[in-house]
């Protein structure tokens, strides 16, 4: 079981929806709004790989809404929302192995808070989170440790133009043996434009602020 909770929480975090550092302009949220990103895979010989991500619908969640974001590609799945104070993680929809037409949920308690708002360089948090993955018919408890630091304030190249844009950094104990370290980069209006973990890179190349492909 341990293998399947590491596979969880390490394709959890492959990309993040987009940022705030004043709402709404780092944070476009709403169903059918997409991202396209281009990259590759650092431990497959660096083969190529292309993210296409959508926020697809709005569930509620102890009486919190939050948006279904969608990256099946990489089979990515998960609930976030954001308010003034900052963006947060609560669900997490992850293939069952093996079965990929049925899904694992993990759900985070307390909901994780992955940004602060404003963004400014040098603001750091951490987090104690316990995740609970239903496993029919028994659950699998694990206690998760994360370090967010805003980086850099820096420009990202859109479309020829350049782009307000933070670095951030999460620090990532799953209780496993591990660190896992992970750089993201949010951008003004466009949200998540960039990612960098030890496994893949992958770069905003379209940003579609209401798709009507968006499954």
């Amino acid at each position: 079981m341990n293998s399947i909770m590491r596979r969880i929480f390490l394709a959890a975090w492959l990309v993040f929806p987009a940022a705030l550092s004043a709402a709404p302009d780092f944070y476009p949220s709403a169903p059918g709004m997409s991202w396209h990103y281009d990259g590759h895979w650092k431990n497959r010989d660096n083969e190529k790989v292309k993210v296409d991500a959508s926020i697809i619908s709005v569930q509620t969640i102890d009486s919190k809404q939050y948006l279904y974001y969608s990256a099946p590609s990489v089979d990515v799945r998960f609930m976030v929302r954001a308010d003034d104070k900052g963006a947060y993680m609560k669900l997490l929809k992850y293939p069952f192995p093996v079965l990929k037409f049925l899904t694992v949920d993990v759900y985070l308690e307390p909901e994780i808070e992955f940004l602060k708002f404003p963004l400014f360089t040098g603001e750091t948090w951490s987090q104690k989170v316990k995740a609970t993955a239903d496993l029919v018919p028994f659950k699998l408890d694990r206690e998760i440790k994360v370090k967010f630091t805003v980086v850099a304030e820096e420009k990202f190249k859109y479309k020829g133009n350049d782009v307000d844009c933070y670095q951030v950094r999460m620090e990532r104990d799953d209780g496993m043996g591990g660190l896992d370290i992970e750089n993201n980069w949010f951008a003004s209006g466009l949200g998540f434009v960039r990612g960098d973990t030890p496994g893949y890179a992958i770069e905003l190349y379209d940003y579609e602020p209401v798709s009507e492909t968006a499954k």
